[in-house]
């Protein structure tokens, strides 16, 4: 008896004690963040077109005049697939017209995609190179984040079927210069695109 008594209690000890390793070690996975904060936070991205030193466009600078921006269309971005087979690949550079490029290095490039909220900025701070206001948190939970290399290539794997705006920037004369071009994903295709700019 006492030595069932022992081995019984051998037993529970041992138990407690993996149940006390497991809890002290034990590591959470990974998980998608929905704030949006952290991207806001932690990435350098202009989403805003509120730098006076990126231009948009063919503006010469960004204009004084601040655009509110369209209400978050929740649903919208809701009913947007968030993974895909797709791939996009490009090279980013602008183009003095005489045959010299300057390769965005080693810049950081995103794909924002193609809504309501993108459009209203596409149109107005890309294109008219007018400023909008501070973009809301929850934007950043459905870009996609890339780095170029040195020679200017980037590439963005997983992407779900749908349109977007590939954004990126280039450094020339102490001048952050904006690209963006439209592109659109089918399935598991590769898609290729050209971020450029012409400097005259």
């Amino acid at each position: 008896m006492v030595r069932k008594n022992s081995f019984f209690v051998l037993v529970l000890m041992v138990v407690l004690f993996a149940t006390s390793c497991s809890r002290n070690s034990s590591v959470e996975p990974p998980r998608d963040d929905n704030s949006g904060e952290k991207w806001a936070n932690q990435t350098n991205v202009d989403v805003n077109g509120t730098d006076k030193n990126v231009t948009s466009g063919d503006s010469a600078e960004l204009k004084d005049q601040v655009i509110p921006r369209v209400t978050f269309p929740a649903g919208e971005y809701g009913r947007l697939a968030r993974k895909g087979r797709g791939t996009v690949r490009g090279v980013i550079y602008l183009d003095d017209g005489y045959g010299a490029k300057v390769y965005g290095k080693n810049t950081r490039l995103y794909l924002n995609p193609v809504t309501s909220y993108s459009r209203q900025w596409y149109n107005q701070s890309y294109i008219k190179g007018y400023k909008l206001s501070k973009a809301d948190s929850r934007l950043y939970n459905y870009l996609k984040f890339t780095t170029s290399d040195g020679n200017g290539r980037f590439a963005f794997f997983g992407i779900p079927s749908g349109s977007y705006y590939v954004i990126g920037s280039v450094i020339s004369n102490g001048q952050k210069i904006r690209i963006a071009d439209k592109i659109s994903v089918s399935g598991g295709s590769t898609v290729k695109t050209t971020l450029s700019r012409n400097t005259n």
